[in-house]
């Protein structure tokens, strides 16, 4: 179905259609898929657009552009390239002005295991995803910090995948770069955001797809269909993308300065995908002192036993953000969860320090875990399996904290 960005926009997100009257915005990577997403959405709402894009398909999306009724400048421009990236900045000010909002989403993406991974495939990718957001970020800086004003989404990506660790190591560069120069501009007006899209739809991930799904163990066709909220059947929409990167930008910037954020969160914060409620069972629990404490470490083992089992069984690629996520929320990593309630169990009349917190913690984790799981699922019957095997360990967490000395 197809999507009409502008209703998106100004209807479902309630965008201003002149929100970025008179302001320039420059977008790498233009000429399709996200990039030409985020362009046209920044066009729609009164942005000049100038579209670095190596291939022809950048004059194409300026037409585009302009007969959608909005101001674009297509640049043909390598972004490894230092040269080429002087001259974009240079002819954007002559047509434009100064860079009020860069968007870093050139890519470069090849699928090869790294043992058979060419030198120069591995080069090539670094120098594009990485170098590129590099020599953008350092040509339009020091006339956003001289002006104190200025936005900088860097797109990142996943935590790994098999076949892609060029792509993944440039994309967690990436992370770490912008990161580091958040820091670097403090609060001098302006903002700096890695920003993950999410699984969109996107010429670049179908060109990988039949090399990549069966290194995750399924069929192309699934790979394409795989979904990580439950808004969607399958890919998020490129337009989506788009519409999630002009939404951060405008009204969450301030907010994510430095920190990593994803389309699915923002789009949630925009209103336009739902969220699944977190369960809202009695926080008070009956009957606590029926189970004698050593039983219940024994149980939080065995609940911590099951759920590394759990990550065990989930898409590889999707194995590192739910251990991350774990360790986030949980305020430890799930192997260092299990040495500890082990060490507890062995000796349960000294219990580790800073325990209560620390159950505060992964209560936190597990209250979360049905809603962090209808991103990955639209089974109804397995969403309701889950939040009652969740309640059953909240149960036994709460009871080990009741059973703590106050």
């Amino acid at each position: 179905m197809a999507i009409h960005l502008a209703k998106l926009l100004t209807h479902d997100l309630q965008l201003d259609p002149s929100a970025y009257a008179g302001q320039v915005i420059l977008v790498t990577g233009a000429g399709r898929g996200i990039g030409l997403q985020t362009a046209r959405a920044f066009a729609l709402l009164g942005g000049k657009v100038v579209l670095a894009e190596l291939s022809e398909a950048g004059r194409a999306a300026e037409e585009q552009i302009r007969a959608e009724g909005g101001e674009a400048l297509y640049v043909q421009t390598d972004v490894a390239d230092q040269a080429s990236v002087a001259h974009l900045v240079e002819t954007t000010h002559e047509h434009y002005g100064p860079v009020d909002v860069l968007v870093n989403n050139a890519i470069y993406i090849r699928e090869a295991a790294v043992a058979d991974m060419p030198i120069e495939l591995w080069d090539q990718t670094i120098a594009v995803n990485l170098r590129g957001t590099f020599l953008t970020c350092k040509a339009c800086l020091p006339e956003m910090l001289t002006r104190q004003h200025g936005t900088i989404l860097n797109l990142i990506s996943t935590d790994a995948m098999p076949g892609l660790s060029a792509y993944i190591a440039s994309k967690q560069g990436i992370t770490g770069f912008s990161q580091s120069l958040a820091q670097e501009v403090g609060s001098a007006g302006v903002r700096v955001i890695p920003f993950g899209p999410g699984m969109v739809d996107t010429p670049g991930i179908r060109s990988v797809a039949a090399g990549l799904a069966p290194r995750l163990g399924i069929p192309p066709d699934q790979f394409l269909h795989f979904s990580l909220h439950p808004a969607y059947i399958g890919l998020m929409p490129a337009e989506h993308a788009g519409a999630a990167a002009v939404y951060l930008t405008l009204r969450l910037a301030d907010e994510f300065h430095g920190q990593a954020v994803n389309g699915y969160e923002v789009l949630e914060r925009a209103g336009l995908l739902k969220t699944l409620a977190a369960p809202t069972a009695d926080e008070t629990m009956a009957g606590t002192d029926t189970t004698d404490r050593v039983e219940l470490i024994r149980q939080l083992a065995h609940i911590l036993t099951d759920t590394e089992a759990e990550f065990n069984r989930l898409p590889i690629f999707v194995r590192p953000m739910a251990r991350q996520g774990f360790k986030s929320k949980a305020g430890q990593s799930l192997p260092d969860w299990q040495r500890m309630i082990a060490a507890w169990e062995a000796n349960p009349a000294v219990p580790p320090q800073n325990l209560s917190d620390r159950l505060d913690q992964l209560v936190n984790y597990y209250r979360d875990v049905p809603k962090e799981t209808a991103r990955f699922t639209r089974d109804e019957d397995m969403l309701r399996q889950i939040t009652a095997v969740t309640q059953q360990r909240l149960t036994v967490i709460r009871q080990l904290l009741q059973q703590l000395p106050a």
